[in-house]
């Protein structure tokens, strides 16, 4: 999926002494009031509670791993008024301590810290794991100056072997930043020897929009890595003057105008790359096409649609609402992609040009949908025939008259009040000791990490799930597997090159998060969220890695085994079985 050197690459990233939290015993023992402390600081993170003395106390502790994680609390607990505990902190000389100060004040995304992230991004005095760390806090505060810092230390390190990790890490966060800037900073970067580096600088340009970064990114459409490929294939697209940013990909263009772009090259790669041998390329060359409208890229992303991939014959369809000079040509073949033979990932996402191209056949269409096995797929047809005006609400009445059951999924009116989800339980202070003594403490000491499998129709998943790092949403993972509830559940939203997501365990939670500095990577574990807070569980597997993301979701593991797997995961499996792995 993203080639064999990523694999490496993450694995010399996961041993990098201090790149991730908790990765190693400290080698220094625990005491009864250091795991007080422990106790005290899971119950303010729980809580969001800034207690400034306890937190500047436990910022001064003897023991390392306290200072750590203490720094690592203000961050999470997430409130502007914890920024001058990490200044006093700033001086630690422990790196791991250092880490998680850097870290916290991007979660904080405070501005007065940007000169001093600056300087820790580029002085060498500080460790590599710190560095990268300062490299992603000023992504994440995304103010003009940060966006300077990162752009002078791209402008001027060198590129080579040393500067590799920190380097890859400050072109994921330019990706954060919009708007018309230096491009050569990052054009630089794209000649490095290492594809890692080189897709991360990439997936920065391609993040601009801008076409001054069109030439290179065509002549890395042909790059050896398959990932430097997908990401520059992405970056073939042009953009219409308003369009929305799809999940995972570029933002809206702020003001450039691509009028002058030869188009005819852009395209003719891009139908080239159709049979790239990698299935990411293909899929990224696929979207990328469908803002060409000449007749054989046309031709081209209508053929695709009879694709035995789901991954490719959804891409072919998602675009071609905008084609409105098409329709003749195109209706008849997004109505062959929704008969009943097809796979539903097609049929529910052909359902939306459809209903740009012509209304009339998609409630025809949404009709058919509703006796789908989908939960997603009915839920995505009743909701369109409530949308599509007098003929589509009476079909609507129809259908809801002979089938009761769909009234769950009529959305309700604009102006009803939205059902608030409670937050989660409170804890008592014995409950924070108990997840402190039987998940953080053995995970500081070196313990094997929990997994667990889920069994899908592609075959199983093992996942290993970071317990020291993240107890809370652990307790409530485990629950659900040990209880079976997560059996059943659908992945309700596949996004091709991007997630697998299920639908909803339960509607009465919302989850706290517990960021860390692990990083969205491909095969990540987390869950459906619309910012911090704000989650519940359908858990979310990751195709590829999500840099936009950071700061804003838990990792709450990886997968260790089944990557084949997930990655053959179709719209519509339901997990038919799940497990803890007993030690």
């Amino acid at each position: 999926m993203t080639g064999r050197r990523i694999a490496l690459f993450l694995c010399v990233l996961l041993a990098t002494p201090a790149a991730l939290s908790a990765q190693a015993p400290a080698g220094r023992p625990l005491s009864a009031a250091d795991i007080a402390d422990m106790t005290t600081l899971l119950r303010l993170e729980d809580t969001r509670t800034l207690d400034v003395a306890e937190l500047a106390r436990m910022l001064k502790s003897a023991h390392p791993e306290i200072r750590r994680r203490a720094a690592m609390a203000v961050g999470r607990i997430n409130k502007p008024e914890g920024a001058p505990l990490l200044t006093a902190a700033r001086a630690d000389a422990d790196t791991e301590v250092a880490g998680a100060v850097v870290f916290a004040a991007g979660q904080l995304k405070d501005a007065a810290s940007v000169a001093w992230l600056s300087d820790v991004l580029r002085s060498a005095k500080h460790a590599v794991p710190v560095r990268r760390e300062a490299a992603r806090s000023l992504g994440k505060i995304r103010t003009p100056d940060a966006r300077t810092a990162l752009y002078a230390y791209l402008s001027s390190a060198v590129v080579g072997a040393p500067e590799a990790l920190v380097a890859g890490e400050a072109l994921l966060s330019s990706g954060r930043f919009t708007g018309p800037t230096d491009l050569s900073a990052l054009i630089r970067w794209t000649a490095s020897t290492d594809s890692e580096v080189r897709w991360r600088a990439v997936w920065g340009l391609v993040r601009l929009r801008d076409p001054g970064a069109v030439p290179t990114l065509l002549k890395l459409s042909s790059d050896t890595s398959p990932d430097v490929r997908a990401w520059a294939v992405r970056g073939l697209a042009i953009p219409a003057p308003t369009a929305a940013s799809r999940a995972g990909g570029a933002p809206p263009p702020p003001s450039f105008d691509w009028s002058p772009v030869d188009r005819a090259p852009l395209a003719a790669r891009l139908r080239t790359a159709l049979a790239d041998s990698d299935r990411r390329v293909r899929t990224e060359s696929l979207r990328a096409l469908t803002s060409h409208d000449d007749d054989a890229s046309v031709a081209a992303i209508l053929s695709a649609i009879d694709s035995n991939d789901t991954w490719i014959s959804v891409s072919a369809v998602e675009g071609l609402g905008r084609f409105q000079a098409r329709a003749a040509q195109i209706v008849p073949k997004l109505m062959t992609a929704t008969a009943p033979n097809r796979p539903e990932a097609l049929r529910q996402a052909a359902l939306a040009p459809l209903v740009s191209l012509a209304p009339d056949r998609a409630i025809e269409v949404a009709a058919a949908l509703t006796t789908s096995h989908s939960v997603a797929v009915r839920s995505l047809a009743v909701q369109t025939l409530s949308r599509l005006g007098d003929p589509a609400r009476a079909k609507l009445d129809e259908l809801l008259a002979a089938t009761p059951a769909l009234k769950s999924f009529v959305p309700p009116p604009a102006d009803a009040p939205r059902p608030q989800r409670p937050a989660p339980p409170a804890r008592a202070e014995a409950e924070y000791k108990r997840l402190v003594e039987q998940w953080i403490v053995p995970d500081y000491n070196g313990a094997a990490k929990p997994r667990a499998i889920i069994e899908t129709p592609r075959g199983p998943i093992e996942l290993e799930l970071f317990a020291g790092d993240a107890p809370l949403g652990l307790e409530y993972f485990i629950r659900v597997v040990e209880s079976g509830e997560i059996v059943g559940t659908e992945f309700g939203r596949l996004v091709p090159d991007f997630v697998a997501q299920q639908r909803p365990i339960r509607e009465d939670v919302t989850l706290r998060d517990e960021v860390t500095r692990r990083g969205l990577t491909r095969g990540n574990l987390s869950w459906a969220s619309a910012g911090l807070d704000t989650g519940r569980p359908g858990y979310t597997l990751g195709f590829t890695p999500q840099p936009h993301n950071e700061g804003d979701f838990t990792t709450l593991g990886r997968v260790l085994r089944g990557l084949d797997a997930m990655d053959r995961l179709e719209f519509g499996d339901k997990i038919t079985g799940a497990r803890m792995i007993k030690k």
